[in-house]
């Protein structure tokens, strides 16, 4: 016991020694640890010292007016310091920058403050969120940044909290619930602030989850209001009269089941109107839709799969733009252009659908929109795309080229008409003409968000684990540096002791990789590189540690006895219990077993996990790890059937051989 007591007092101390940290750096700069304040965002958006809130300034625009690393002295970067972020699948996200301290977040909602000069760690906070809910487990796996106010750093979580640390040392200074029903769905957006509120959302639309934005005051933590993005039941009032005006555009039987409308990270606070701007997923009856799998809804479905804007104070609807009925919408920019001879305050934003559009951010209106399909050209497979599309990857809005850069991804077809696996591209897109200037392609569909600079640079990773500069005004590649991990995150530059610094997050950290083709987002080496975080600048020496990535062998599966009907009867049963919502068989596989944090690949399960499958996958004998059990009491509450043994089994057999087919494939010899 004594020993315990020393034990817990000596972490005391440590976390008082990590918080006095931080206070030192904060102090050396004048100002107190996390000083992020709405006149200061605005203030500081022509300085490009700090990066305070997600997108460096009110208008997400992604763009440093640093230029001490430009187009010409590039190629002189070298690696200041590195760090490993404990984040057991990878990284996703947007590191902020305050006074010389670095706020990340990793999977499952960990968050770290590091010294920017040094790469010192300062504090880590881990929230324990709970895995033990189904859509809290898939939830919990990516987490997008942060946000900073007034000396607090907010960050959301996988089991649907906003949670409050004081910036100084990471202690949790509040704690309030997001959904209104935590047991569907969980958030992995970074928060957003303005006028001295939080604002968030959270996943579901492809699971029946009615989507909506929540707004928290920053020094309580109380609820300020709540906007629902689309009706909930008819046969009870509505929480607004928008919903009101939306409820005849929905049509079928028992439609409000649907849910929709989520919004999973874009939201853009414009402090010059006042309006909180953000985008909406689509209300369509998903494959994986449980028991409400053949429901038919029609009708336009307001406001899902619409960009949305609010009054940032009150929640009360301003206007809304519908891109599509099915589709998310990604990214929000808010800036001037000058069309037409006049100055324009716009909303910028280009949907999963691939079409970007100019909206007037007063008033919804509609300015122009086109395809970033029309005039691609052919790509690094040589094969010109059929369609082009973009995720939820930023955007970065440069005015001294005029230029938006986005990170798209195309399909392609071989000559006979096959489908192609497709390659990505950056293309740097004048939003006025609404036209293409340059184009970079990329081998992978899945990269990193994007960064430019008044340096004339644009920076980006590779899901192939290559981090580049180009020049902003040809797309020239200038500069570049195999990290050995996929890059998913997004680059952020800032200034520190008269120096420039440009960081970028490393770590196969996309939450697709669980029900998406995983070659379609890094290599069979880049997708094992290890969750780090890089910061560069000019003249660095600091040796670049190259991770010694290894591909394992698939193990032998055990001896398959199951006739094929049974295997055919499994796969539809693992359809019907939505396994594929984190481990696909489309997904080609992150590659390992590894029960870390990370979901495993079901192609590498080894033989005492087949001999203990129906008390996992029935009797949920890890609950707690976030996997759940179908059996009698089912707790993925979603779905309401229960799972018989002879189900179990034949989803087995399915497993099995998928397995058997990694492991023959495994055998073959390289080409």
């Amino acid at each position: 016991m004594r020993m315990i007591k020393q034990a817990a007092k000596a972490a005391v101390v440590f976390a008082a020694g990590l918080s006095l940290a931080v206070v030192a750096v904060a102090a050396a700069v004048g100002t107190k640890p996390g000083n992020v304040t709405e006149q200061r965002v605005v203030a500081e958006a022509g300085t490009g010292a700090n990066w305070l809130v997600t997108g460096g300034d009110f208008g997400s625009q992604h763009f440093s007016p640093l230029k001490q690393i430009t187009d010409q002295n590039v190629s002189k970067l070298g690696l200041a310091w590195s760090l490993d972020i404990d984040s057991p699948m990878g990284m996703a996200n947007e590191p902020l920058v305050v006074d010389g301290v670095i706020y990340i977040t990793a999977s499952l909602d960990r968050v770290t403050a590091v010294e920017a000069a040094t790469g010192k760690v300062l504090w880590k906070y881990d929230p324990h969120v709970r895995l033990s809910v189904m859509r809290n487990s898939w939830a919990a796996r990516t987490n997008r940044g942060v946000a900073i106010w007034e000396g607090k750093v907010f960050l959301g979580t996988g089991d649907c909290r906003l949670i409050a640390l004081d910036a100084a040392g990471g202690k949790q200074l509040w704690d309030s619930p997001i959904c209104v029903d935590t047991k569907v769905t969980g958030t992995t957006g970074a928060p957003r602030v303005g006028g001295g509120l939080v604002y968030i959302g959270y996943n579901g639309s492809d699971t029946g989850v009615r989507g909506s934005v929540a707004a928290f005051d920053a020094n309580t933590g109380k609820l300020a209001w709540r906007f629902w993005n689309v009706p909930g039941d008819p046969s009870k009032p509505q929480e607004s009269k928008a919903l009101e005006r939306a409820l005849p555009t929905w049509k079928g039987d028992k439609w409000w089941l649907v849910g929709g409308g989520d919004v999973w990270d874009p939201i853009t606070y414009d402090a010059s109107t006042g309006l909180l701007i953000y985008g909406c997923a689509g209300a369509t009856p998903d494959p994986y839709f449980g028991d409400n799998a053949d429901m038919k809804v029609d009708g336009d479905r307001l406001y899902a799969g619409s960009i949305v804007a609010v009054n940032a104070k009150t929640g009360e609807y301003v206007w809304h733009y519908q891109t599509s009925i099915r589709t998310e919408n990604f990214h929000v920019v808010v800036s001037d252009l000058m069309i037409n001879g006049a100055k324009r305050h716009v909303v910028m934003s280009v949907p999963r659908t691939g079409i970007f559009y100019v909206i007037d951010a007063k008033t919804g209106e509609l300015i122009s929109q086109k395809s970033l399909h029309e005039g691609a050209t052919p790509g690094l497979n040589g094969l010109t795309p059929t369609a082009s599309g973009h995720n939820w990857w930023p955007m970065s809005y440069n005015a001294g080229t005029g230029l938006v850069y986005v990170p798209t991804y195309d399909q392609t077809r071989n000559p006979d008409g096959t489908p192609n696996r497709g390659s990505g591209r950056l293309v740097a897109w004048d939003p006025i003409k609404q036209a293409p200037r340059w184009s970079h392609p990329e081998q992978l569909q899945v990269n990193s968000g994007v960064l430019s600079t008044a340096g004339n640079l644009v920076f980006i990773g590779e899901g192939t684990g290559e981090f580049e500069a180009l020049a902003a005004d040809s797309g020239k590649k200038l500069w570049s540096i195999k990290t050995g991990s996929a890059i998913q995150s997004v680059p952020v530059t800032f200034s520190q002791n008269g120096e420039q610094y440009v960081l970028m997050p490393v770590g196969l950290g996309s939450a697709s990789r669980l029900f998406g083709a995983v070659s379609l987002m890094g290599t069979p080496e880049s997708k094992r590189g290890p969750s780090r975080l890089y910061a560069f600048k000019l003249g660095a020496t600091t040796p670049f540690p190259t991770p010694n990535n290894v591909v394992p062998r698939v193990p032998k599966p055990p001896t398959q006895t199951a006739s094929a009907e049974t295997i055919e009867r499994g796969q539809k049963l693992f359809v019907k219990f939505i396994c594929g919502d984190c481990h696909s068989p489309r997904a080609d596989g992150t590659g390992a077993w590894i029960l870390n944090g990370t979901i495993p690949d079901l192609r590498y399960m080894p033989e005492d996990v087949h001999n203990r499958f129906n008390a996992i996958v029935i009797g949920g004998a890890r609950r707690m790890n976030g996997m759940p059990g179908f059996g009698t009491g089912n707790d993925f509450p979603f779905l309401k059937t229960v799972m018989k043994p002879e189900e179990a089994e034949a989803i087995h057999s399915y497993i099995v051989d998928l397995q058997w087919q990694a492991y023959n494939a495994d055998q073959k010899p390289a080409s």
